[in-house]
C-alpha cells in the first residue's frame, strides 16, 4: 500500500513539473522600432507625430514601441535633407538606420 502511495506521490509531482509556467498574452502586441541615425540629435517622427531625439531610440535605453500596421518614420535635423520610409510593424522590430545628407 505504502509504495502505491509513494508511485501516486511521484507521478503527482512530475505532472506539476511538467506544467506549463508561463503564459503569452497576444492581445495588444506591439512591435518596436529602433532608430540609428547620423546626426543622432535628429528629430523622429512617426505618421507625422513627434516621438523625440534619434538618440532616444537607438536600442541602447529605448526603442519605439507602435502598434501594428505601415508606419511612416522620418527624420528631420537642421542643415540636413528630411528622410521618410515606410516600415511595417508586426510583433517585430525594425530599424531605420540613416546617415542624413547635408544641404
Amino acid at each position: 500500500m505504502k509504495s502505491k502511495y509513494l508511485t501516486l506521490l511521484g507521478c503527482a509531482f512530475l505532472f506539476a513539473c511538467a506544467a506549463p509556467r508561463t503564459t503569452v498574452q497576444t492581445a495588444g502586441q506591439n512591435g518596436t522600432i529602433m532608430v540609428k541615425a547620423v546626426p543622432a540629435y535628429a528629430t523622429v517622427e512617426v505618421d507625422g507625430q513627434a516621438m523625440g531625439k534619434a538618440r532616444e531610440f537607438d536600442g541602447t535605453s529605448s526603442v519605439l514601441k507602435v502598434t501594428p500596421g505601415k508606419h511612416t518614420v522620418t527624420l528631420k535635423a537642421d542643415g540636413y535633407e528630411d528622410f521618410s520610409t515606410q516600415v511595417y510593424i508586426s510583433d517585430s522590430q525594425e530599424t531605420v538606420e540613416i546617415n542624413l545628407r547635408k544641404r
